[in-house]
């Protein structure tokens, strides 16, 4: 089996669907296994929410931004925010969490083009 690079698409939120948790649990699979690697996490849509640092969960829930924050911090994953979509739902600079940054969707195109797999959340 050969290796192959991912882009990650993640449009759901941190929290009130499965759809971003689905999301770290497949790029924690694909980078505990060292054949594939993960050129972007690309956030879009309410994806972006992932990426506020003013999240904060109850004691008893799963950290979702902390959790992508340590997977980036651990791997040196990419965990880019599409700008618009961010300034749309009031996600800018100033409250930006740790490992997130806000970029263009030709981030996301050009991502697209050199990898092997592009997945959506």
């Amino acid at each position: 089996m050969s290796s192959l690079t991912y882009t990650l698409v993640v449009t759901g939120p941190a929290y009130g669907t499965q759809s971003a948790y689905c999301a770290y649990q497949f790029a924690q699979a694909l980078l505990t296994n060292t054949m594939h690697k993960i050129k972007n996490i690309f956030f879009y849509a309410d994806g972006i929410y992932n990426g506020n640092r003013f999240t904060e969960p109850a004691n008893d829930e799963f950290d979702l931004v902390k959790a992508w924050q340590e997977l980036a911090s651990k791997y040196s994953i990419t965990l880019t925010i599409c700008i618009a979509a961010a300034q749309r739902r009031g996600v800018i600079e100033s409250n930006l969490a740790d490992h997130f940054e806000l970029t263009g969707l030709g981030e996301l195109s050009e991502s697209i083009a050199t990898t092997d797999r592009t997945i959506q959340f």
